[in-house]
């Protein structure tokens, strides 16, 4: 019986200590946040969720009471047609704020400004730029959500990027929709 539990302390120690090292690994070199979705379910009013940056006049930071205000226009309970990259096809319901009116009234963009790519807190990136005019062009179908089903993004946020399909359709929008959005970089 003594070597049984013997070795059941052997392996839980090398459990744990690979536990701890891989734990290690991810926050420090992979600079993986353990707490993100705990945090996107208390999160503060105040804190900057969204920075954009680039080729813009200023980089500026956006606090989730900035998106969510009046100053910008704000798209209620939109349909966004949403396919993905094996084709499956499903339609999602998202409110939240439209990127051009973010661009457009903080003056951001410069002459030479002429697309957008959406990166994640966890380093995930569109697969390729978009061009701004589909922003300009489509204010209510290219935006910032913080909201699904009129629920708050929990584990997909506080903010994900949403582009319907039929703004790219030779595309799998599943690729433009980042959650846990961070930083819209201009060029």
């Amino acid at each position: 019986m003594e070597t049984r539990n013997f070795y059941i302390l052997i392996a839980s120690v090398i459990i744990g200590m690979s536990v701890f090292w891989l734990s290690a690994y991810a926050f420090i070199i992979l600079d993986v946040d353990p707490l993100q979705n705990i945090k996107n379910w208390f999160i503060d009013e105040d804190t900057v969720v969204i920075t954009i940056k680039g080729e813009v006049v200023i980089e500026r930071e956006f606090t989730f009471a900035e998106i969510k205000s009046d100053k910008y226009l704000q798209v209620k309970d939109q349909t966004f047609h949403i396919v993905n990259a094996i084709g499956r096809e499903y339609d999602l319901v998202y409110s939240g704020v439209s990127l051009w009116s973010l661009l457009e009234e903080e003056n951001l963009l410069t002459p030479s400004s002429l697309s957008f790519l959406m990166i994640g807190g966890d380093g995930y990136y569109a697969e390729s730029y978009l061009n701004l005019s589909l922003a300009e062009n489509y204010p209510q179908q290219v935006i910032l959500a913080y909201e699904q089903d009129g629920q708050p993004l929990f584990l997909d946020g506080p903010i994900r990027s949403v582009v319907d399909h039929s703004l790219i359709p030779d595309k799998a929008t599943t690729h433009y929709s980042i959650q846990n959005l961070k930083t819209i970089l201009i060029q």
